[in-house]
């Protein structure tokens, strides 16, 4: 009876290890805002809001285009070659479509739930995201994107020698994810302050101190029963501050 009660609490640790070790999140790869340098954490989130880019600024007009633009790299933390894709899934869209050119690939239709191809990066090399949703003029509302990075393995080599390049590939590990919140605004509302980039939030509770620095929504979600004041940060500026009750 003992040496089937040690093998059982032996085989239900083992089965708890491997859930923690699947639950985390790869580190070989980061998403970074490519204005400021800041990382976006997983779990963080970046917002973008469309608006008419000039697309060929040295011929003014020739090319004017609606898009919110995602201005992230994701970077390879690693000390050799990595391989990375991206799994990258629509919450939700107003109007319009997304563009999404990473790592690789530009697929005109992308679906709902998509896994891009793979691509590679040197050690410590960028690559920008190359993304954007394209809402349909006059038609406004919002979009929300998630994007889990993927770290990849080579499982097949074609080619021999130094000629060699990879023609498969496996997962490895899934890496951090980010939401990505996307607004299209009529200019004949309300002015608010329109800022792009990581957001963060600060949470102050009753008594003034400050509970979440710089943190992520989940941060703010998991704080305990009480009334916070909270204040979000988008790219740097303080966009809003409201009352909020956990």
């Amino acid at each position: 009876m003992k040496i089937f009660t040690r093998t059982l609490f032996l085989a239900v640790a083992l089965m708890a290890f491997h859930a923690s070790m699947n639950g985390q999140v790869d580190n070989t790869f980061r998403f970074v805002d490519s204005k400021t340098g800041d990382e976006i954490p997983d779990g963080g989130t970046y917002t973008a809001v469309a608006e008419l880019i000039d697309k060929f600024p040295a011929v003014p007009g020739l090319v004017v285009s609606l898009e919110a633009p995602f201005e992230i790299d994701v970077e390879n933390m690693s000390g050799d070659v990595a391989y990375v894709s991206a799994h990258v899934v629509t919450e939700e869209m107003v109007s319009g479509s997304l563009q999404f050119c990473f790592p690789n690939s530009c697929p005109p239709d992308v679906p709902a739930d998509y896994t891009t191809d793979v691509g590679v990066l040197a050690a410590g090399g960028k690559k920008s995201l190359q993304s954007e949703w394209m809402p349909t003029e006059g038609k406004y509302g919002t979009a929300r994107f998630t994007v889990q990075l993927r770290t990849m393995v080579v499982t097949k080599w074609i080619g021999t020698g130094d000629n060699q390049i990879p023609s498969e590939y496996a997962l490895k590990a899934n890496g951090p994810k980010i939401t990505i919140n996307c607004s299209y605004d009529d200019p004949a509302g309300i002015n608010e302050v329109k800022a792009t980039g990581l957001t963060t939030y600060n949470v102050y509770d009753m008594s003034g101190r400050l509970v979440v620095d710089n943190g992520t929504e989940a941060e703010v979600l998991s704080l305990g029963k009480g009334l916070y004041v909270r204040e979000t940060v988008i790219g740097g500026k303080r966009v809003s501050a409201e009352k909020i009750v956990r």
